[in-house]
């Protein structure tokens, strides 16, 4: 009842009364009902200010302490308060959740008529919730309360029964065991339409690929610790002086699609689409491909290299967008990233993620040739696992890739970016070989630091066997 009593008690006084529903909130010591108009306000802003649990807890004359019986012009002639008792009729159960719209909406929205954007509950309710709703709506506005409807099957076991709590089917345990946001991670790979089979083994496995994605996000957070980039005025890494044939650029073209789908995604309620697309863009893309081919310039070049600082300002700024996109499912581990990207105290309620608004579109540009470079690479790539699998070369970082280039297309990324994907030693494009061609580079020296062979690799002033770039990087001759 508190919802009808915190919005319009005096359209819910005349409905009931219209519908022939007594509901005597109180019940003086004749038997007959006392509720008026003022008496139920004072209930209402009582129970609005201390929840509904006063009405059980409190007695008649604490509940009606705001009533006013003198300036009641409804108020029976020698009305006592403290003789009443609480009546003990209930509202309907379902014209109280049928006018939920209105007691929820009206009172965020300042008294303000507005349509719910949705209404979600499982398919049992277009004959329950969804109906009363729509009733109650369209009898008292002549419209329905809400924009969109959306419905779910029913959680069952392996062999296809339903669970329910009245059967002592409960989930707490399933929280104890796996947290809260790996059961959202399970709830948002779901194709909901349908009745979804429940088992430990799915918690399980939606744990393992939850792992991933926070290892991934864990991953970001690490290498940027004590990094700070320079934000604009909405706190966004500029990007405009990205190269386009980067790997940066590249990673940020293939973030601005994987977001621009997810937000679709939301949009129209397909979650098991967002985190699909989510869930790859972590996995692979990320960590199976950018994240893998930037270790050896994260961790080897001097901290103030150009490409080191170029890979920062980019992992940065999709740590940043990437838990925003994550905050609708993951809502604990998104928002506890984003403090630590950003250096927000675990204590402070002012900042979190879920107060910063939606990932704006990536404004940064990628060349063209991009699709095509990947789809060369990528024949590249089986070519050297080949190579790995004969023995042919004992290691990537042992091997070097000769690929062909007949149209130049690989002419226009820098050579270093596609050694690094591709985790070899040296990459060229000769025009005139045929096809890919796995160089052994066991003959050549190793460095000792980046484990890399070439031509540049020496014994040092320290005695170590260093390229150019790790040299320079420790700072020895």
């Amino acid at each position: 009842m508190r919802g009808m009593l915190e919005s319009r008690p005096d359209w819910c006084i005349s409905r009931q009364r219209a519908w022939g529903l007594p509901i005597p909130a109180f019940v003086r010591p004749d038997g007959s009902a006392f509720m008026t108009e003022a008496s139920v306000r004072a209930v209402a802003a009582l129970i609005q200010a201390q929840g509904s649990d006063a009405w059980f807890q409190m007695e008649p004359s604490e509940l009606l302490a705001g009533y006013d019986a003198a300036n009641d012009p409804e108020a029976p002639a020698g009305l006592d308060v403290s003789t009443l008792t609480k009546g003990q009729d209930i509202l309907d159960v379902w014209f109280e959740s049928g006018s939920s719209w209105n007691a929820v909406m009206r009172d965020r929205n300042g008294g303000e008529d507005r349509r719910v954007d949705l209404y979600l509950e499982g398919s049992d309710q277009h004959r329950g919730w969804f109906q009363l709703s729509l009733l109650t709506s369209l009898g008292y506005k002549g419209e329905a309360p809400f924009k969109t409807v959306l419905t779910h099957g029913f959680c069952v076991d392996r062999e296809g029964k339903k669970l329910s709590k009245s059967a002592g089917h409960t989930i707490e345990n399933l929280f104890e065991n796996y947290g809260a946001d790996v059961l959202r991670w399970w709830v948002a790979s779901l194709a909901y339409e349908n009745d979804v089979k429940v088992d430990d083994e799915f918690f399980v496995a939606a744990g393992e690929s939850y792992r991933k994605v926070r290892n991934t996000i864990r991953f970001l957070l690490s290498n940027l610790d004590g990094f700070t980039p320079e934000l604009d005025e909405h706190g966004q890494v500029q990007l405009g002086d990205i190269p386009p044939t980067s790997l940066e650029a590249w990673v940020m073209g293939e973030f601005g699609a994987m977001s621009e789908a997810v937000r679709k995604a939301y949009d129209s309620y397909t979650f098991h689409e967002a985190h699909k697309r989510l869930y790859n863009f972590c996995n692979t893309t990320l960590s199976s491909e950018y994240l893998t081919a930037v270790k050896d310039r994260l961790y080897c070049d001097s901290p103030t290299s150009e490409r080191r600082v170029r890979s920062l300002r980019v992992m940065f700024a999709i740590a940043d967008r990437l838990c925003k996109l994550l905050a609708p499912i993951l809502s604990h581990t998104a928002d506890e990233a984003w403090r630590v990207l950003h250096g927000v105290d675990a204590k402070d309620t002012e900042k979190s993620v879920h107060l910063t608004g939606f990932v704006e579109p990536v404004m940064i540009s990628v060349s063209p040739h991009w699709p095509k470079a990947m789809e060369m690479l990528t024949t590249a790539m089986r070519a050297l696992e080949d190579a790995l699998a004969t023995e042919a070369v004992e290691n990537p970082l042992a091997a070097g890739l000769r690929v062909p280039d007949p149209d130049g297309i690989l002419a226009h990324f820098d050579a270093d970016d596609l050694e690094d994907f591709c985790g070899v030693s040296s990459f060229g494009t000769p025009r005139e070989i045929a096809k890919v061609d796995v160089v052994d580079l066991r003959g050549k020296s190793r460095c000792e630091r980046s484990w890399k062979r070439g031509p540049t690799v020496k014994l040092r002033s320290d005695g170590g066997m260093l390229s150019d770039r790790d040299a320079e990087a420790v700072g020895v001759k």
